[in-house]
């Protein structure tokens, strides 16, 4: 009989750390993916976004071994070999999690699953059903791309994050609409790689939600790396004249110009819904799936998981959740938590931050209180090159912490020590009088610490 324990939809960041724990924890699993193991993140989002970041940043790296005197000369990119690179980098890992699945008796069935009710799954693949009954279901069906009226994506001019990936050409301007995290890692990644880059936001700042101030200082970075940035802006309409886009961009009440070869349109997602669009489970007003602390949805035994249950979408909230879930089922786990959630952009530089940005700890009604550290003071920074950027800690007057938010090189690496801190109630002094060592880029977290406290030694204290 098709039976088993638990049926999870969706083998991405949330799913298949769930399956794998499950399958620690001796339960009879089944994974259903629609399309590969790793979903969005690993096969089309995370992992290649980044393993082109990473690539794009030997641009940057030739230039600075120019100035310390390597005689070396950047002769383009073959981009048949790079999507080759990146192309392997993601089946390793899906490999990996293969290996993963049999190693913890996890199965997994490639289909389109569609939930019948709360202990029935029905699974179809070329045509052929089977029906499936479990104890409990697990929904990490993610998000699909939203479109844009007027700018659908055709797959040729107006392109989505999933064609930009397959870097198939670079062509000579791109047009980005969105400067959100994605949007800003192509445009990156394409102006590295020698595409003249423009992008277009509606809002009034680039990542919009991040820390203003930092925000505001990635935005002259990327301009003066040779992005163009139009803020509170957004695309009035194209036409195509020759194989080439004529796009009129609207600025308060003006309107310019420009030509583009491609436009990529990135301005966010909306929850995947196919799977149990007819089973009735309460929904959010954008759509998302309600669920308590514990991840159960308003359907007894079916839970939903990652960013199926709404923003932020972050692939490390999804597999938090998918183990919870997990541990949680198994009877394991008798407290939900409230962990602290990182958020990290890979830009050039990249943007790292946790905890509350300065404006929502005044919103809060917080009196807050600011510490900072500019890597132009670092010394392990000055000697990498690598002085744009700024560390930023944000603590209420009595000196608790409420949030870190750090710009420049390796910050998403360096983000962890202050999750940790938030996440086990440190206060600044914690952190302050915490000994790191020299010369490292995370003394760069102490001294603004430091800082906030009025006794950082490499800086001012104003």
């Amino acid at each position: 009989m098709n039976r088993y324990e638990i049926i999870i939809i969706g083998a991405g960041p949330g799913g298949y750390p769930c399956a794998i724990r499950l399958g620690q924890l001796n339960k009879k699993v089944l994974v259903v993916e629609s399309k590969l193991l790793g979903g969005l993140c690993l096969n089309w989002g995370c992992i290649p976004t980044k393993a082109l970041s990473f690539a794009a940043e030997f641009v940057d790296n030739v230039e600075k071994a120019k100035r310390m005197g390597f005689d070396v000369t950047l002769n383009g990119c073959d981009l048949d070999k790079l999507r080759s690179w990146k192309e392997n980098v993601v089946k390793r890992l899906r490999t990996g999690i293969e290996f993963l699945f049999k190693s913890n008796n996890v199965e997994w069935k490639i289909g389109t699953a569609r939930i019948v009710d709360e202990h029935t799954v029905e699974i179809e693949d070329g045509g052929v059903k089977e029906t499936f009954q479990t104890d409990n279901i697990v929904i990490a069906t993610g998000t699909e791309v939203v479109s844009l009226p007027g700018l659908e994506v055709d797959h040729k001019h107006v392109i989505d994050t999933d064609d930009a990936l397959e870097i198939s050409e670079i062509p000579a301007k791109l047009l980005v609409i969105g400067a959100g995290a994605s949007g800003l890692e192509m445009a990156t990644i394409y102006s590295r790689l020698g595409s003249k880059v423009a992008v277009v936001e509606i809002m009034d700042q680039i990542l919009p939600g991040m820390e203003s101030e930092l925000c505001l200082n990635l935005l002259k970075i990327l301009k003066r790396s040779g992005i163009a940035l139009h803020i509170s802006s957004q695309v009035a309409g194209y036409e195509e004249k020759d194989n080439v886009l004529e796009v009129s961009i609207k600025t308060g009440e003006q309107v310019m110009k420009d030509t583009f070869d491609k436009i990529l349109v990135s301005v966010g997602r909306k929850p995947s819904l196919k799977a149990f669009k007819e089973l009735g489970l309460d929904l959010d007003k954008k759509g998302y799936v309600k669920v308590d602390e514990w991840m159960r949805t308003s359907m007894k035994n079916i839970y939903a998981i990652g960013d199926i249950t709404g923003p932020p979408l972050l692939a490390h909230k999804a597999t938090k959740q998918g183990i919870s879930v997990a541990e949680h089922i198994a009877g394991q786990r008798t407290e939900s938590g409230n962990n602290t959630m990182p958020s990290c952009v890979f830009t050039i530089p990249p943007l790292s931050s946790v905890g509350l940005t300065e404006a929502e700890a005044i919103a809060n009604g917080r009196k807050i209180a600011v510490g900072r550290f500019p890597y132009r003071a670092s010394g392990k920074a000055v000697s990498m090159g690598e002085t744009e950027g700024v560390v930023k800690i944000i603590g209420d007057e009595s000196g608790t912490l409420l949030g870190v938010h750090i710009l420049g090189s390796e910050s998403p690496n360096l983000i962890g020590e202050a999750v940790v801190a938030l996440d086990k109630g440190m206060n600044v002094a914690d952190i302050a009088e915490s000994i790191h060592p020299h010369p490292t880029l995370t003394e760069m977290i102490q001294e603004a610490a430091e800082n906030f406290l009025k006794k950082a030694i490499h800086v001012a204290n104003k």
